[in-house]
């Protein structure tokens, strides 16, 4: 059995000292203490690069729901090793999923509705600045998916409050939920006021099947759906849709290889027709004091 120090491990592993007292302190590493000193056993270090390779083929995207995004993983699932799971769980959830080391990368789309912008403030609430990096995936068209021909006469977010209209909502948690809350406030209108506030679905999709259904007169959700569905659509907000990365995640392959596929024209080509997005800064880098 061979024991090595930090500085031993640090050399072995070509990882700089303090980040392996790090990740010791936070449990990754197998260590133990000697003489009140941390010290590692080879051979379970060697186990665990070996159980962390494997793990690393595959990765969990968690976050927001978007059909895009899943194509996206979808292509790359079929000409690639390993897997890409997706987790559409909202954008909060998403981020708290990150936080607590459950998933490698986080799909977010979350309004600063202060400075009634997308920047990149909320994700303070559950990581360092100098903890992740942050990638512009597209934007989205999000508004009023209402039935083919609207016979209902819905033109703006005022409309819901008319009566009559039954609205069916997002699920809290959601950067959608939020949106539309935020498009609320900035027209002066109560939630009492919407009948169906209160009604939630847990997908773009599924919003829009409801109305599709005649189940509910609108639904808010991004311009896709509603051209797939073939009902009408009342657009309100162009936003951002952001991939959210810690950096200890960043380097891994399969986060390098998903992130260079954005970069290539023939997937690009493909999925520019998609209705309702806007890919004209994909794959840029944005900056974490934003």
């Amino acid at each position: 059995m061979e024991i090595l120090s930090a500085k031993e491990l640090s050399k072995y592993l070509k990882i700089n000292e303090k980040k392996i007292y790090k990740l010791a302190q936070e449990g990754v590493l197998p260590h133990a203490k000697i003489g009140g000193k941390v010290a590692f056993t080879k051979e379970l270090i060697d186990k665990w690069i070996l159980e962390n390779t494997e793990r690393e083929k595959h990765v969990l995207v968690a976050g927001s729901d978007d059909p895009l995004l899943r194509q996206v993983i979808d292509l790359f699932n079929a000409k690639n090793d390993g897997v890409i799971y997706y987790a559409p769980v909202g954008s909060i959830n998403g981020l708290k999923l990150l936080q607590a080391r459950a998933a490698n990368m986080s799909c977010v789309h979350i309004l600063d509705m202060e400075k009634k912008s997308y920047t990149l403030s909320y994700i303070a609430r559950y990581l360092s600045k100098d903890d992740y990096q942050a990638i512009q995936l597209f934007y989205r068209t999000q508004g009023l998916m209402v039935k083919k021909d609207n016979p209902k006469g819905i033109r703006s977010i005022r409309d819901l409050s008319n009566k009559g209209i039954v609205f069916i909502n997002r699920n809290q948690g959601t950067g959608t939920r939020l949106l539309f809350d935020f498009l609320l406030r900035e027209n002066a209108i109560p939630q009492s006021a919407v009948n169906g506030y209160g009604r939630e679905a847990a997908s773009h999709m599924e919003a829009g099947i409801a109305v599709l259904k005649s189940e509910a007169d609108a639904a808010f959700g991004i311009e896709y759906v509603a051209h797939i569905l073939d009902l009408d659509f009342v657009p309100l907000f162009h936003e951002r849709f952001d991939l959210v990365i810690p950096i200890d995640y960043f380097h891994m392959a399969q986060v390098k290889a998903f992130l260079a596929l954005f970069e290539q024209p023939a997937l690009l080509d493909s999925i520019k027709d998609f209705t309702g997005y806007d890919l004209k800064d994909t794959g840029s880098t944005l900056e974490t004091d934003a």
